[in-house]
């Protein structure tokens, strides 16, 4: 993974207005905070205002879904190929919510089963299904009767995608998808190929070892839940012991830099993060837009650290510190310094895109 991979990644996904993928232990804790960060970027893109509950809702059914059917275990690591993945898309008037999960085979009938038959049934059909299966009282063998599968057929109206890949002779990969459309028009369906979409960020995810990727609005409010995913998630549940508290600190500075200095897309601070876990601890990604107008100033600071040596680094910081504390001077570039001192490498790109400019950052700790 280098800068133009994270580069060319956030114009790959130009067309969405979000994309949150996560790949590794899915928590009840780490869903509520992705649920928490889809309501930001909702309330920041204001189509899908009046679906936000919906959504939600669905998500939780979704992780559920991950965790009855799922043999992934913590015990696995995070480098484990089995470990699950969780999406959530939304471009136009379309929204996706996705999951990604090993099963073993002897379940996948079984599941097929279900989704089959509610993906063939009219809503009226869904309605009266549901009520069977709740007059009739009984649990699978997995843990549920079926329910969930029902109520997320009903409360997205559109059919559940799917699909099983083998993983040797006992495991498969299940890939599953809710679909929500926010359109009077009849002609606006599902994108059969959407699902296609989310296989081939899983294999980018895990052939590059990313353990998030998100594309959307970094504002404030948006930003808040990444580094709560992070420090009460990805941290804990890492088997990395050293550069626990810089990836924490790193991440908050990059992420506050977007926050405030990024420039605005129709009044969004858009932007791309990415979390990935190397041999030796982690390597931070960010590329946002920025105005013509700082990108020679920054291209001079950047420059100019690179010139320095750990302690003249260290020396600076300090400098800049007592001037912030003394006489709260703004501007000063204690984060970029911060960034010099504290990771292993700091590699960065500035490329041209219409009016502005696209600044990358990929820090390894």
């Amino acid at each position: 993974m280098n800068v133009d991979f994270t580069t060319d990644l956030l114009k790959s996904l130009e067309s969405d207005d979000l994309v949150f993928a996560y790949s590794g232990v899915i928590s009840d804790t780490i869903t509520h905070k992705i649920i928490e960060l889809t309501q930001s970027n909702i309330d920041s893109a204001g189509n899908f205002v009046r679906f936000k509950n919906k959504i939600s809702f669905l998500m939780a059914e979704c992780y559920q879904n991950v965790a009855r059917h799922s043999r992934y275990s913590v015990d696995m690591g995070l480098n484990s190929e089995l470990r699950g993945a969780f999406y959530v898309r939304s471009f136009g008037d379309r929204f996706h919510i996705a999951s990604a999960n090993s099963v073993s085979v002897e379940f996948i009938d079984t599941i097929k089963e279900k989704l089959d038959k509610v993906n063939s049934l009219s809503p009226d059909e869904l309605r009266l299904l549901q009520k069977q299966v709740l007059a009739q009282g009984k649990l699978s063998e997995r843990g549920g009767a079926g329910l969930g599968i029902i109520e997320m057929a009903r409360r997205t109206g559109q059919k559940i995608l799917y699909e099983f890949e083998p993983i040797g002779d006992n495991l498969a990969l299940f890939f599953l998808q809710l679909n929500i459309v926010n359109s009077d028009d009849p002609t606006v369906g599902v994108d059969d190929n959407s699902l296609e979409y989310m296989k081939q960020l899983y294999r980018k995810m895990q052939e590059n070892n990313l353990l998030v990727i998100h594309k959307g609005d970094f504002s404030e409010n948006s930003v808040l839940p990444i580094i709560h995913m992070i420090e009460k998630n990805i941290l804990r549940l890492n088997e990395v012991k050293h550069n626990k508290q810089k990836l924490y600190n790193i991440s908050v500075e990059l992420l506050q830099n977007i926050s405030l200095h990024a420039a605005r897309v129709d009044g969004v601070n858009e932007a791309l993060f990415t979390l990935k876990k190397s041999e030796e601890g982690f390597i931070v990604g960010t590329s946002n837009y920025i105005d013509e107008a700082k990108v020679e100033h920054l291209r001079e600071s950047l420059n100019e650290l690179y010139q320095l040596s750990r302690s003249e680094l260290n020396d600076l910081y300090r400098e800049k510190l007592q001037l912030l504390v003394d006489e709260g001077v703004s501007g000063v570039g204690i984060g970029l310094i911060y960034l010099f001192r504290k990771s292993s490498e700091v590699k960065y790109a500035i490329t041209p895109k219409d009016k502005k400019h696209l600044i990358t950052f990929l820090v390894r700790l």
